[in-house]
């Protein structure tokens, strides 16, 4: 079994289940439903005209959309690797694909599914909030159009990275320790929104956009609310994409010997061992 094989069992698996399909479509076009029909007994569109939204609000609103597709995306992965190191079929798989395909498999195809999550939401979402708002997404800067997409991009891969990781060195989902704090991480920023919005500048916000977990979510914003110089966006973005690719290595030496383990939960020097340890495949 191949990659390429790996990303269409899990791209396929993930879309026919029903929790995807309720999550992506039926829910949120019932709730776009709901909206259009609220317009109409309202009286249509004819409130829009005195509602000048902020310039930045639908930037703000697509930097959360993506950050929340990319964090869904990211438990389905860590869910999937938990459940399958429990029923034992990580072992069988591993024994026709690396640990590396297998990671990178689960990774991509889900990501891939994420991506039509996370298009379909922002979709739905655009059209049903034009019914109250003038909102174009002609607002949106160059900066923000070749941006975005890369920041959502490696975002996923990293938070993926990082859940797949954590299940791979826990016994269950009620254990865990150090690894159960993943989670909050790539979190920490939307806890600050309120000062990311009103002070995107102030020194503690600009590095927090060159610290890779933080990156996605504190720059999307920043380039939403401010002008932020093209040199600190092409660094964020470097280094972002590096720290993707090193994790990446080393998250395939710790997925390869902790999905065989079971019993108990790996700890942080353990994890450390493995991820530094030369790959056998």
């Amino acid at each position: 079994m191949k990659l390429n094989k790996v990303v269409r069992w899990e791209f396929r698996k993930a879309v026919m289940n029903k929790g995807f399909v309720i999550m992506t479509v039926l829910l949120p076009a019932l709730i776009g439903l709901v909206i259009l029909v609220y317009g109409l007994v309202e009286g249509g569109t004819s409130s829009s005209g005195s509602l000048n939204p902020p310039p930045f609000l639908i930037a703000v609103f697509l930097a959360l959309l993506l950050f929340l597709g990319a964090f869904i995306s990211g438990v389905i992965v860590f869910y999937g690797v938990l459940k399958e190191k429990g029923s034992r079929v990580v072992e069988l798989m591993l024994s026709s694909v690396s640990a590396k395909d297998l990671m990178a498999g689960k990774i991509i195809g889900l990501g891939l599914a994420g991506l039509i999550q996370v298009t379909v939401w922002a979709t739905i979402a655009y059209f049903a909030a034009r019914r109250f708002l003038p909102i174009t997404l002609s607002g949106l800067s160059p900066v923000q159009l070749v941006s975005y997409p890369l920041y959502f991009i490696f975002g996923y891969l990293l938070i993926a990275i990082l859940y797949a990781t954590a299940a791979s060195t826990m016994k269950d989902v009620h254990s865990g320790g150090a690894q159960g704090m993943v989670g909050l991480i790539v979190y920490l920023p939307m806890m600050f929104l309120k000062m990311l919005i009103e002070h995107p500048n102030l020194p503690w916000i600009r590095a927090a956009g060159f610290f890779p977990p933080f990156a996605p979510s504190v720059m999307m914003i920043r380039i939403a609310v401010t002008k932020v110089p093209w040199w600190e966006v092409v660094l964020s973005l470097t280094l972002l994409a590096g720290t993707v690719y090193l994790l990446a290595r080393f998250a395939a030496k710790v997925f390869e010997v902790g999905t065989l383990m079971y019993g108990k939960s790996a700890n942080l020097r353990e994890i450390w061992k493995w991820g530094i340890h030369p790959s056998r495949t």
